[in-house]
């Protein structure tokens, strides 16, 4: 049986951004106005929710926060409630030996 193939255009998007899209998008925006400068950006109702949310903002999972390693973030705990906090270090993290 002969497999075939079509090169072709994707078709357009029919998601619309959501809230937390235009949030996350609010806020990269404003840690890149201040570089280097740690903001709380999140508040969790659980610890591993605010790990989670630190690793997707590290790793640019959350589209606004990309390319990976251009935010740090690093979750929290103060007086029993879970926090993100992030900062914007432009590029790839110095982490990885690059600057």
């Amino acid at each position: 049986m002969a497999y075939h193939i079509v090169f072709e255009d994707l078709p357009p998007s029919t998601r619309r951004p959501s809230d937390s899209d235009f949030r996350h998008a609010d806020t990269a925006k404003k840690l890149k106005a201040q570089p280097h400068a740690w903001c709380r950006v999140q508040k969790r109702k659980k610890r591993g929710d605010a790990a989670t949310a630190a690793y997707q903002i590290r790793n640019g999972i959350l589209a606004a926060f990309r390319p990976a390693g251009a935010f740090e973030a690093k979750s929290k705990t103060v007086n029993d409630e879970f926090f993100v906090y992030a900062r914007y270090v432009g590029g790839a993290s110095a982490s990885d030996g690059s600057q």
